[in-house]
């Protein structure tokens, strides 16, 4: 997993807040600069990526605790390390296809790890959020050249799948229903 990367058991320089755990390892809160602990949600490693940014946002931190379903202690979680990891890890190195999706949500980590499971990598993703519809915009860009699959998993998620380019299967099946319909009611 991509965590032995990110993790570690030292404080980073600059972060106010940092893990600690007990003698056994078991994962006790985030420790001030002067000591004090603050008991803080910690994030499980089986959940994808863009949940911790999800949970750093929402505790207002740079930085989470890892831990195991046990809720023993892996190491502390920066922001700007997860970012850069992030960064590269999706960024726009191998061909593909985007999808752009819009609702009341945004895309979650359970999707994206959906759609991985599928075997679409998630090379780039932006969202952006209009106010006086109430609704997120996203764009996904993935690593595949044919999106169907990856709409169809979006789609029964409950996703409002806008579009996807270039076309993919789906289009195709589609043009092709149409030229036989239009076939028999000429005939």
């Amino acid at each position: 997993m991509f965590w032995d990367d990110l993790l570690t058991t030292e404080r980073l320089e600059g972060h106010s807040l940092w893990p600690v755990a007990d003698a056994t390892g078991r994962y006790t809160g985030m420790a001030a600069t002067d000591g004090s602990v603050t008991e803080l949600r910690p994030f499980y490693s089986g959940q994808h990526p863009l949940d911790a940014l999800n949970l750093m946002a929402e505790l207002h931190t740079d930085s989470l605790a890892v831990v195991d379903q046990d809720m023993q202690l892996l190491g502390g979680l920066s922001a700007a390390r997860l970012t850069e990891w992030m960064g590269a890890q999706w960024c726009f190195e191998l061909p593909g296809s985007s999808v752009w999706l819009r609702g009341p949500q945004t895309v979650s980590g359970t999707w994206i790890q959906a759609l991985e499971e599928e075997g679409y990598r998630v090379v780039a993703l932006a969202t952006d959020y209009d106010a006086t519809a109430a609704q997120f915009g996203t764009w996904i860009r993935l690593d595949q050249p044919d999106p169907t699959a990856a709409v169809e998993t979006l789609e029964r998620l409950g996703a409002t799948v806008l579009g996807a380019y270039p076309p993919g299967r789906r289009h195709d099946d589609a043009q092709d229903n149409l030229d036989h319909l239009i076939h028999y009611l000429n005939l």
